[in-house]
């Protein structure tokens, strides 16, 4: 175990407590009966999950965090002398993260997970892969699941950086499980419980006992999810402001408010009209509609190093991406996530890659429409 790494949580937990509750008013439960030595599973919510989990849990761990933290050029040599995270390129299997964390495990440390991966867009636990059980099972030490209630309607991920709200959150340990309970489950067992307790509706718990989140703005960045306007069918037409996004192209108006909830159109809650866009980009793929905007970039990425592939017009289609003159087969692509609200980032032909649709276009059409493509080839595969 790193002493140095040690010292500074015992010095700086204490500081990032005191932050959380100022900020966000955030409650928790300290963890109790811990094995040796762990790994944490964390759904992911926020920004500030890592300041969160880490105020129930007294002993210093590990994290993993997404790659694109090291092109932080002067705060990450920073968060690397005091924590020294474990880099994961999101969009990939992620192999030497894996490596990492169980290399810190076996040494006797602990390390946190957030398991999705990615941050919530809609309020639900994002997909968790079944490969994480295989990873619990081979580092044979305990297992701590740790849940996030409100921290989508705190900070939610289409918002603007910066622009929290007040309101209920909380953190606490959901299943606390030894390394011998671990080894005598099966891999399907242990992903079960991963999946059982850390799944979080957001909106499912605000519409059973409703809680305020007030701030300034609360509609500000909302197009950074919603692209199809429900009325006429524009893409990229949502513009938002205040409390309201409205669609430049038929003047269709929604509002957000203090409660998470959407006045003004069918659908109550961004999770319900985040899934109507999804049923609609889903035929969208299976009639083979292209999505595109006007500009972009592609760059690739390497050793912290960002290096222009390509600008012009972006294009998707069910078989391809294309960036500029630049042209990457969709089977090429490992997989496919973003970081913050507009890079997309992607392994494909072992080049890691990001790509960034200008500003006024949404990003995450493009992960959607992957994710749509790959579910329709795998089923039409199967039914070969």
């Amino acid at each position: 175990m790193n002493r140095k790494h040690r010292i500074y949580w015992k010095i700086l937990r204490p500081i990032g407590i005191l932050f959380a509750k100022l900020k966000f008013g955030y409650t928790y439960e300290v963890a109790k009966n811990l094995p040796d030595n762990y790994i944490v599973l964390s759904n992911h919510t926020t920004d500030f999950d890592p300041i969160f989990v880490a105020s129930s849990f007294p002993e210093q761990m590990y994290y993993i965090a997404s790659e694109h933290i090291t092109r932080w050029k002067r705060f990450y040599p920073i968060l690397k002398h005091l924590f020294e995270p474990i880099i994961r390129q999101k969009g990939t299997v992620a192999a030497a993260a894996v490596i990492q964390a169980l290399r810190k495990v076996k040494e006797g440390n602990s390390v946190c997970i957030f398991a999705e991966g990615v941050r919530s867009w809609d309020g639900l636990t994002a997909p968790i892969l079944p490969s994480t059980g295989k990873v619990v099972k081979k580092a044979a030490c305990g297992l701590v699941t740790y849940k996030l209630t409100g921290g989508y309607f705190v900070s939610p991920n289409w918002s603007r950086t910066g622009n929290a709200r007040r309101g209920p959150i909380h953190g606490a340990p959901v299943g606390v499980y030894t390394a011998e309970r671990i080894a005598a489950m099966t891999v399907d067992e242990v992903n079960e419980i991963i999946c059982r307790d850390l799944y979080e509706d957001a909106y499912a718990t605000q519409l059973a006992d409703p809680k305020p989140y007030r701030g300034k703005d609360l509609a500000q960045g909302l197009e950074n999810l919603l692209f199809i306007c429900p009325h006429c069918d524009g893409r990229d037409t949502f513009r938002s402001q205040g409390d309201t996004v409205t669609c430049q192209n038929c003047g269709y108006e929604l509002r957000y408010d203090a409660y998470g909830m959407l006045t003004g159109g069918d659908h109550e809650t961004v999770r319900d009209l985040a899934a109507w866009q999804k049923a609609k980009i889903h035929e969208d793929v299976a009639a083979g509609r292209p999505y595109t905007v006007a500009e972009g970039t592609l760059s690739s990425i390497k050793k912290q190093q960002e290096t222009l592939v390509a600008q012009g017009p972006i294009e998707m289609t069910p078989d391809t991406l294309r960036c500029g003159e630049t042209e990457i087969a969709l089977t090429d692509i490992v997989d496919m996530a973003i970081t913050g609200r507009h890079a997309i980032v992607f392994m494909a032909r072992k080049v890691y890659y990001e790509m960034i649709p200008a500003a006024g276009f949404n990003s995450i059409q493009f992960l959607y429409y992957y994710q749509s493509a790959e579910k329709l080839r795998q089923k039409n595969t199967q039914e070969e």
